[in-house]
């Protein structure tokens, strides 16, 4: 089976081509020229829509970021995915699913770079125009890297200008681009394994990207200045609460600091209303352990919190450095 992606350590891999190997456009090259420039200093959850063999996962693991996901629609990839993630003994995860009009981006975690190497125009038209559309509110930067293809029947364009990328990120920010997308600068020149017209550039979303420590501090800062019980004693009982759920501690939910809380915060609910609420509480931050954050912290424009309180002291307790919020 051959390998499109030049890999250490994997001892079966074939490559197509050994001139990639030191290219500027292609593997490691492509990284460093089409790619790092255009990332956030913020190094959360990365996100690469197809692939392949992982290469650009095991760099994003490399830069630092925290939690990393690959997603790839070719079994044979995939597999070459899995075999170069076990020998380089990383942690990130692989998804083996196609992106077409029913893929859900509800599914994935809020990401702070979601990339598409070279892969949309592999998309139909609708499908590349549905993702754009559904990633502005998942993600804090979308990376698209392109070079000059051949179209197939009824795909997104591989070229810049509308009616190519900038055409289907039209209401979104554009932040910067590297390369020569316009075919005028050279810069294949000398490099043994040359592509066209390759560019990386980086449109940013809805999402924001906050210190945790800030956020947290100032919303119990703010929260314990007030005398009502709801409000000075909500943090250390979600801080107590979920320190234990994530632990995996075993305990009776009825006898947990949140259960008590509530209890005494609104004694005329129904000890069956409580319980069920504090359930959902703990499976909530069992699922953001496992499968990440998937809705952000919602702010007021004063940076007051408006939803997502225990999602904030979720991710403390998680040791998140930075949280993806939606100024509203």
């Amino acid at each position: 089976m051959r390998w499109y992606q030049n890999v250490e350590g994997v001892e079966e891999a074939v490559f197509k081509n050994p001139d990639r190997k030191e290219s500027k456009f292609w593997n490691e090259g492509k990284w460093h020229n089409f790619i790092e420039p255009l990332l956030p200093e913020e190094r959360g959850t990365f996100i690469e829509i197809g692939c392949n063999a992982g290469l650009f996962l095991k760099l994003a693991t490399d830069a630092g970021f925290r939690d990393v996901i690959g997603i790839e629609a070719s079994s044979s990839r995939i597999n070459q995915a899995k075999r170069f993630r076990d020998v380089n003994k990383c942690t990130y995860k692989l998804i083996h699913q196609k992106v077409a009009e029913d893929f859900d981006v509800h599914q994935l975690p809020l990401a702070d770079v979601v990339l598409l190497a070279n892969a949309h125009y592999y998309l139909p038209v609708v499908t590349f125009a549905n993702l754009v559309d559904h990633l502005k509110n998942r993600t804090a930067y979308c990376i698209i890297v392109s070079a000059r293809v051949r179209r197939g029947q009824g795909r997104a364009l591989h070229y810049l200008e509308p009616p190519g990328v900038r055409g289907y990120f039209r209401d979104w920010q554009e932040v910067k681009v590297v390369g020569d997308w316009q075919g005028i600068e050279g810069l294949d020149k000398d490099d043994p394994a040359p592509r066209r017209q390759m560019y990386g550039v980086s449109f940013k979303g809805n999402l924001e990207t906050h210190v945790l420590k800030d956020l947290y501090d100032a919303t119990y800062s703010r929260t314990g200045k007030r005398k009502e019980y709801k409000y000075f004693a909500l943090f250390p009982t979600l801080a107590d609460f979920f320190k234990k759920v994530l632990a995996g501690e075993e305990f009776e939910l009825e006898e947990s600091s949140l259960y008590k809380y509530w209890r005494k915060r609104n004694p005329e609910y129904s000890s069956e209303w409580v319980l069920e609420r504090v359930s959902y509480k703990k499976a909530m931050a069992e699922d953001i352990q496992k499968n990440g954050m998937r809705e952000p912290i919602r702010l007021m424009r004063n940076d007051k919190i408006l939803d997502g309180a225990h999602r904030l002291a979720i991710a403390k307790e998680l040791g998140y450095k930075h949280i993806l919020v939606r100024q509203l």
